[in-house]
């Protein structure tokens, strides 16, 4: 079985646990379970070698089963896939899992996104595209970005509309208002690059003119590469700083400023 099915497990019953959830309570449950994952090293490795391929394979390797081993393993009859959007993944399920709920789909929903390393070949793409950083380090913001430095994990969080959490007296971490998702499209090339009309698009979709002027707090992509970082700080300064008055801006990129200047430090200081 691949471990990143085992790490979704794992991290879907401490979710239940930290919500307050007995696994007899969710048993049966309309939840749906919407995982996010991109990389396929264990079925890589468990397919080099025909002989050692057995009939477990075909599930221990799979990424629908991802989600649904959590549908099987809780008993949850709710919709159960997973999604590969690259980067975007675990963002993306937990858009599809919002809407789920708004219409019905569910009555709650768990989602999240794994990544676990195994093997070297996508290292050697990434590097080859000149898309990870020589170091394994990301800079995000940086003079000194190269590239990003892959990573692993998982992480699982539990859904369910807030009059019902609070009702259920369960844990709640925070509150989504609103999601939404695009596509570039043709608007850049090559395929792999951002679009800055495309985000800016997407944040005017998210923000009424209101919703701009009180934004503080945006948590970026951040791959650390020469394209990707100023396109999303360009993005965010159209659509988000702009909308605010000129005395917030200036606090808003002094901040800024030392906050890159505190990460450029940390990145610095030796092991």
């Amino acid at each position: 079985m691949d471990p990143q099915q085992k790490l979704l497990l794992q991290c879907t019953y401490r979710a239940l646990e930290d919500a307050g959830i007995a696994m007899e309570s969710i048993s049966g449950t309309r939840t749906g379970v919407y995982m996010g994952l991109m990389n396929r090293d264990y079925e890589i490795l468990q397919s080099n070698s025909p002989t050692t391929i057995n009939h477990y394979n075909g599930t221990g390797t799979a990424m629908s089963v991802a989600a649904n081993r959590i549908s099987f393993t809780f008993n949850l009859t709710g919709p159960s896939f997973a999604v590969d959007s690259a980067c975007s993944s675990s963002l993306v399920v937990l858009h599809l899992a919002c809407q789920a709920i708004k219409q019905g789909d569910c009555e709650m929903a768990l989602c999240g996104g794994v990544s676990c390393i195994l093997e070297p070949r996508v290292f050697v793409a990434l590097s080859k595209a000149k898309m990870i950083s020589p170091e394994g380090t990301s800079k995000p913001f940086s003079s000194r970005a190269d590239g990003y430095g892959r990573g692993e994990g998982c992480g699982v969080v539990l859904l369910k509309p807030l009059k019902k959490a609070i009702k259920d007296c369960n844990r709640i971490w925070g509150i989504i208002s609103k999601t939404a998702v695009n596509q570039d499209g043709h608007s850049v090339t090559p395929i792999t690059k951002p679009s800055m009309t495309q985000q800016e698009e997407l944040l005017r979709n998210i923000y009424s003119e209101s919703d701009l002027a009180n934004v503080q707090y945006i948590e970026a992509h951040g791959t650390g590469t020469p394209v990707g970082d100023p396109t999303e700080a360009g993005s965010i300064s159209n659509v988000i700083a702009k909308a605010k008055p000129l005395v917030q801006r200036r606090c808003g990129l002094a901040l800024s400023r030392a906050t890159l200047d505190i990460q450029n430090l940390q990145l610095e200081w030796p092991d």
